[in-house]
């Protein structure tokens, strides 16, 4: 019988979509159970009401960093963690950096007032925006300069990091300003276009960039 993850979290999550990501990388089919963060449909899979959560093998898990890690490892290998002791340090290192430091800014006071407010009806708070806007390029700086000196998060070859920066940088540039921004980082720009070429991320692609929440 085909392996099935089956997770519970909002269609359009960028987490919902870093653990698509990793299942398509390992060749696990995946379908997504349309669960919106905090609601009590939520509280049955995920004791915090967060999302994801996911099922597989029997199995039942939360939070990405555990997801992510048991379909690469089960299904995939161990393909995206790399072999070192370093590089997997790298891995979460990056990882984190992406889920705790450039997804909060640019999700929050970029993302959401700028594409999803007006989606909803709601004038984009420009001063919001505006006030974040140099600390999301610092933090775009940072990732940038990691990639002046490898062609990946972790390093050599593409990881877990990768997977989960991903959706970040491409949920940034859904922002006219986010765009811009990257498209002044060269060695930020080379990496998300070429990601871009990834059969994975390709398959798990957002059905509207306007989505992005």
């Amino acid at each position: 019988m085909p392996v099935q993850l089956t997770l519970y979290g909002p269609t359009v999550s960028t987490f919902t979509r870093i653990c698509a990501i990793v299942a398509a990388e390992a060749g696990v089919a995946w379908e997504i159970i349309p669960t919106g963060s905090g609601s009590k449909e939520m509280a049955e899979h995920h004791p915090f009401m967060r999302s994801p959560a996911a099922y597989i093998d029997d199995l039942h898990f939360y939070e990405t960093p555990a997801i992510c890690s048991y379909l690469d490892r089960a299904h995939n290998g161990g393909a995206l963690h790399p072999v070192s002791p370093e590089g997997q340090a790298r891995m979460w290192q990056w990882a984190n950096v992406a889920a705790h430091y450039v997804f909060p800014i640019t999700e929050e006071r970029l993302v959401l007032p700028r594409v999803v407010a007006p989606l909803m009806g709601r004038a984009p708070d420009e001063k919001l925006i505006a006030d974040a806007l140099p600390v999301i390029r610092y933090h775009l700086g940072v990732v940038e300069t990691r990639l002046q000196d490898a062609a990946f998060l972790a390093g050599a070859d593409y990881s877990l990091a990768d997977s989960f920066m991903y959706p970040v940088i491409e949920a940034t540039c859904a922002a006219p300003e986010g765009a811009a921004m990257v498209a002044d980082l060269p060695a930020l720009k080379a990496w998300l276009e070429a990601l871009r070429q990834r059969p994975a991320i390709r398959e798990t692609a957002w059905p509207d960039t306007s989505q992005m929440v």
